[in-house]
């Protein structure tokens, strides 16, 4: 998928969140965006590679929620940390990045990126935090993307229940 598509994609969710923000001051999209010079600094102080696709998504929608995911926001590491942000999650959780985690779950696990050699792979991954294991859940982010965020859970569940 490329941004073209994925543009198409979300744009229901862009007219929605401008809707309901006007109306219920309620935010379907964190548009916690950042330049990639801010990109480029974290990944430094992580000493891994983002997926491009990431890099972009992230400067064009940035992290907090999108749809029905909270992806965790890139924040200047000379900030104070706080948690909730990609640094503090990953240096809590993560230490050794051999996974950076991008997105809670909210039930202890995330969804991220395996990395090798300090580079980050394109798929996507669900980490299992009880078990400490990975499976591949999307190729690529915006696929991750459009597949978590973009539909409920219960359009996902009809789905596997069709399949």
């Amino acid at each position: 998928m490329d941004f073209a598509e994925f543009d198409a994609l979300a744009e229901p969710l862009q007219r929605r969140w401008a809707q309901e923000e006007a109306q219920h001051g309620f935010a379907l999209i964190g548009r916690h965006v950042c330049t990639p010079e801010v990109i480029a600094l974290v990944e430094g102080r992580m000493g891994v590679i983002f997926p491009d696709k990431y890099k972009v998504f992230m400067t064009r929608y940035g992290g907090g929620v999108f749809g029905f995911v909270e992806l965790l926001p890139l924040v200047e590491p000379d900030k104070p940390a706080r948690r909730g942000d990609i640094w503090s999650e990953n240096e809590r959780w993560f230490p050794e990045r051999d996974f950076v985690a991008v997105a809670e779950v909210g039930t202890g696990d995330y969804w991220g990126f395996p990395v090798t050699d300090g580079r980050c792979h394109d798929q996507v991954w669900f980490h299992f935090h009880d078990q400490d294991d990975h499976k591949p859940v999307a190729v690529d982010f915006l696929e991750f993307i459009a597949e978590q965020a973009l539909k409920s859970p219960a359009d996902r569940a009809l789905e596997r229940r069709d399949r």
